[in-house]
């Protein structure tokens, strides 16, 4: 019974980190992709859990432990590679500027509408 389910279990993650892999290569945005890289290394993680169960040792402890310190550590890498270029990015965009000066505008324009008139 546990060997049928290790199998179920092993055939789903495997399906899902390739669904995430695809995400990564294919993704539309950056944050999509930092999203299934996630995915990909908790599946990885998932697999090496099934593979511990199947051939029951703990030898692969130490596996699973390296898997989730590279996962986390390239999500932070990814998360501080976007804080500083997305910032950048939107800085020196057109875009960005004419939607920082109508915000400005419309500040200035509404504090003096809300100026108490002197009678």
């Amino acid at each position: 019974m546990i060997e049928t389910t290790v199998s179920i279990c092993f055939v789903l993650l495997g399906a899902a980190g390739l669904i995430a892999l695809w995400r990564v290569v294919f993704g539309p945005r950056i944050l999509d992709r930092v999203i299934a890289y996630d995915t990909v290394a908790v599946c990885i993680i998932g697999m090496i859990v099934l593979l511990s169960i199947r051939w029951e040792t703990k030898l692969l402890i130490e596996i699973m432990l390296i898997f989730s310190l590279l996962g986390f550590m390239g999500s932070v890498a990814f998360v501080t590679y976007l804080n500083t270029v997305i910032p950048r990015q939107r800085e020196s965009s057109e875009g960005w500027r004419r939607k920082k000066a109508a915000r400005k505008q419309e500040r200035t324009s509404e504090s003096s509408q809300t100026e108490p008139s002197q009678t």
